[in-house]
């Protein structure tokens, strides 16, 4: 057996990200390459073959449109190998889905607090900000406790900007979360509170959860930059968490 490179694959709506995952001749896993996001159809269609490496193997998770498995599948046989997708079952590498039906789980919910859990071996409480933002908790022996999804920063600013009369947002905002003295500044820091909140309150709540117990927090997600210094250093920054569960199918696979 001689070292390999899979392609791993988190598909949204219209974006992907990518990563290499590198494996030596054991098919232990020596590395992971992150090769950015990308609108899916241009990635499977016209995929840029140079970048992505000689894979023998792509591994996928799809949270978007049932559309996507045709996009993965013309990639397959543009880079000639077989490909495998991912989906959230009733229990896998020592953690147990709530769901009463357990592939109605977000597979990106579920890879994140598998990698969480993976990666603490203790009670995890996985903070993703994108478009939504998702809050799942996963006590010490592995029992998935349910979660909360809410609007993510720009669906809140879309409620706002959309449906109240002269009300306006965009643009950059600072770090420090204060007080806003002009509309614009009100919106976007309001919104933000709300994120923070959510983690504060995640965080008090998974405690109670877990008997006093101080859980491991996990932030992922492109919309944890719109958390105040202070919110951020309450968790551990992980960006690629999904992919990171992806790569323990990988695993348990060579």
């Amino acid at each position: 057996m001689s070292a390999s490179i899979k392609l791993l694959i988190e598909i949204g709506n219209s974006k992907l990200k990518a990563a290499q995952l590198h494996l030596d001749a054991k098919g232990d896993i020596t590395g992971m390459h992150y090769l950015g996001s990308y609108m899916v159809k241009e990635f499977c269609h016209r995929p840029n073959l140079e970048k992505i490496g000689s894979v023998d193997q792509i591994v996928y998770a799809n949270v978007g449109s049932e559309q996507n498995y045709h996009h993965v599948k013309a990639l397959s046989r543009k880079l000639k190998v077989r490909y495998q997708q991912v989906s959230s079952p009733p229990h896998a590498f020592g953690v147990t889905n709530s769901y009463d039906a357990p592939k109605k789980l977000g597979t990106d919910r579920w890879l994140a607090f598998l990698a969480a859990y993976k990666d603490a071996l203790a009670p995890v409480v996985v903070i993703d900000i994108g478009t939504a933002m998702t809050v799942d908790l996963v006590d010490g022996e592995g029992h998935h406790l349910g979660g909360w999804i809410n609007p993510g920063f720009r669906l809140m600013n879309l409620a706002l900007t959309e449906h109240t009369a002269l009300v306006r947002s965009g643009g950059h905002h600072g770090e420090e979360l204060s007080f806003g003295t002009q509309t614009k500044e009100c919106v976007q820091n309001g919104c933000r509170a709300a994120l923070a909140g959510t983690v504060l309150y995640a965080i008090e709540k998974a405690k109670s959860q877990f008997d006093g117990v101080q859980p491991v927090v996990y932030l992922t997600g492109g919309g944890t930059n719109h958390l105040p210094p202070e919110i951020r250093k309450l968790g551990i920054f992980r960006p690629h968490l999904v992919l990171e569960g992806l790569c323990l199918y990988v695993n348990s696979s060579n």
